[in-house]
């Protein structure tokens, strides 16, 4: 304390004024490509981007890339310029290959050097609202590895949303929208149904993360 205070003191002594600190310039929103190992192949995509009821900035993904609750996570190709933010202890991870259960987890981002934003990168997919999508909609998918993808959505029963819109490794926990209405997150395909292409509901995710009161309960999006 005394030193922080000496310092300050000098620097007003002999008019110096104090070197600005660069803002947040990592862009995060729908489809970026984030990992907890920049150094390591493999990356997950973000669904979207938003705050919680307590004002912080938070992400959502897939739970079957969560690794552990506090593990800093990089923005793939921008690792140098800091984590984009932290893992939570809100998830939930579906048994693999069963789509039986709520698959999604909130990432905590760092405001200081995320940029938060409704766009994607590096496609045209904005995600503006949040809601429920109806058989016959056109599902645009949103995924690190592929880009978007649409396609007519075939099932709606219960947790989950199919289409037979492309994806791959890499494009988990990336958005679906209708418009631009957020209906679910991509969890997976399975090659044995029809359609192929699974996403979680948003709607049940999002009141599982509500009941469990902390990080991104109350989620609303950024415009």
């Amino acid at each position: 304390m005394v030193l922080v205070a000496g310092f300050a003191a000098l620097v007003l002594t002999l008019g110096v004024a104090p070197v600005a600190q660069a803002g947040p310039t990592v862009h995060v929103g729908p489809g970026t490509a984030y990992t907890p190992y920049p150094d390591v192949e493999g990356y997950c995509s973000i669904g979207a981007v938003g705050t919680d009821n307590a004002g912080s900035l938070v992400a959502l993904t897939v739970g079957h890339c969560h690794q552990g609750a506090d593990k800093a996570v990089y923005k793939v190709g921008e690792a140098a310029k800091g984590p984009i933010g932290w893992e939570t202890d809100v998830f939930s991870r579906n048994t693999d290959g069963t789509f039986t259960g709520l698959d999604y987890a909130v990432i905590r981002l760092n405001p200081d050097v995320v940029v938060p934003s409704k766009y994607g990168d590096t496609t045209d997919v904005i995600v503006s609202s949040v809601g429920d999508a109806s058989l016959a909609d056109v599902g645009c998918n949103h995924g690190a590895t592929t880009g978007k993808n649409c396609g007519i959505i075939g099932n709606a029963d219960g947790i989950h949303l199919q289409n037979w819109a492309v994806m791959w490794e890499g494009d988990s926990g990336g958005p679906i929208v209708v418009g631009e209405k957020l209906v679910g997150l991509n969890i997976g395909m399975d090659f044995g149904t029809q359609p192929t292409t699974f996403y979680g509901k948003i709607m049940p995710i999002l009141a599982d993360i509500d009941a469990k009161g902390s990080y991104g309960a109350g989620f609303t999006l950024v415009q």
